[in-house]
């Protein structure tokens, strides 16, 4: 499969390797594959910005190895998603 980035698109992707969050494009490709499966996940109600605002945590801790970040994410989405159900103004 070939896929075509706008110059912009590429300026990101070399922005993200920049700040040492992904060692290669083929890593920024598959967490950006996984945050897009997340998104669609059913039952799922947070807003784009929730999970924008964990993505960007995630990649400014150098800390966490990329499986641990993910499963910070799932573990805040879950919370997210459970305190949403809770709130009967949702």
């Amino acid at each position: 499969m070939t896929i075509h980035l706008t110059p912009e698109q590429e300026e990101r992707i070399k922005a993200v390797l920049n700040h040492g969050a992904y060692e290669s494009i083929e890593q920024v490709v598959e967490a950006a594959l996984v945050a897009v499966e997340q998104r669609v996940v059913p039952g799922f109600s947070g807003t784009q910005t929730e999970l924008d605002t964990l993505l960007a945590e995630g990649m400014a801790s150098k800390e966490m190895a990329e499986s641990e970040f993910w499963d910070s994410v799932n573990r805040q989405t879950d919370a997210m998603l459970t305190e949403r159900r809770a709130d009967p103004r949702t």
